[in-house]
């Protein structure tokens, strides 16, 4: 039996291309089969990207909003519009773009859309409790002390952001729904982005159409700094999964590493995986190419 396809996002090759056709037909030519395009397509691609989907040398698996990356923009920026914006133009120039998103991941046949749903203003933020675990500090009287400061201060915040949060994503589920695309609301790695763990039952039981994308990576850096159990938050959240960016991930913050050069014990997650997923390869651009060889052929064998 073949394995699952495991698709490879752009966000490897990118920013070292000029024409789409080009950073499509390299990871063809690595044996990817599938590919989600991520926000940091420029416009400057899509031409040569068009030419290679329509002469089929890969398929697209997902999209990464915002994709293509907005005018103004040079490198990748998913958080540079956002539902959570306390500024209504920037709000809707969010959904704008993603319904823009929705409808390109449409016209090449993809199943889903990743989406970030937001930050809030936070003065205590996850870069403090890294900076602390990077000095041995983790579970310091001043760890702990910023920690909860840091919970404290997104749920005071959250609940002004939610109207503002939910009357974006209701609009943009409409439109995914008549487009036949799931949204998938990706977990993230710092205690001010929506949502918090004990969030995610509320966001998803009024999206019932959308579902969850688990990044191993940002979900890894959360378990680091001690706000999860990575295992535990995967298995409450499998009924839910739609995909997921598989990234390895290693302490204080380095993330978006190839499996097998991270800390995270994949052997216990994969099995878990039954809904056949969107699974992505999402490697930072610094992975080199025999980096990216090898984890094509670790999914092979572990699928």
């Amino acid at each position: 039996m073949n394995p699952p396809d495991l698709a490879i996002s752009t966000s490897w090759n990118s920013a070292r291309h000029t024409d789409g056709l080009a950073m499509l037909e390299e990871l063809a030519a690595l044996g990817f089969t599938s590919v989600e395009l991520s926000h940091g397509i420029r416009y400057s691609l899509w031409p040569g990207l068009l030419k290679a989907l329509d002469q089929k040398i890969i398929r697209v698996a997902s999209l990464h909003n915002f994709c293509p990356l907005p005018v103004g923009f040079l490198k990748a920026s998913p958080n540079c519009y956002e539902f959570t914006d306390p500024r209504r133009s920037r709000r809707e120039t969010a959904v704008r773009l993603t319904k823009e998103t929705i409808d390109h991941a449409a016209a090449f046949g993809a199943k889903a859309v990743v989406l970030h749903l937001g930050t809030l203003r936070q003065r205590h933020c996850s870069r403090e409790l890294v900076t602390l675990m990077a000095k041995g500090q983790l579970g310091s009287r001043d760890y702990v002390r910023k920690k909860i400061a840091a919970v404290r201060e997104h749920e005071t915040l959250f609940p002004a952001v939610w109207p503002l949060l939910k009357e974006c994503l209701l609009t943009i589920s409409e439109h995914a729904r008549a487009k036949n695309i799931r949204l998938g609301f990706e977990s993230r790695e710092a205690v001010e982005e929506v949502p918090l763990e004990n969030q995610w039952p509320l966001v998803l039981n009024e999206f019932p159409d959308a579902g969850y994308w688990h990044d191993f990576g940002h979900s890894a850096q959360k378990d680091a700094l001690g706000f999860l159990d990575h295992e535990a938050e995967f298995r409450q959240r499998l009924p839910r999964l739609i995909g997921c960016h598989l990234q390895d991930f290693r302490p204080p913050d380095r993330d978006h590493l190839a499996p097998g050069d991270g800390v995270i014990p994949f052997e216990k997650f994969l099995p878990l995986m039954v809904s056949d997923p969107v699974c992505v390869l999402e490697l930072s651009s610094r992975a080199k190419r025999e980096q990216v060889l090898a984890s094509l052929a670790w999914w092979r064998a572990k699928t």
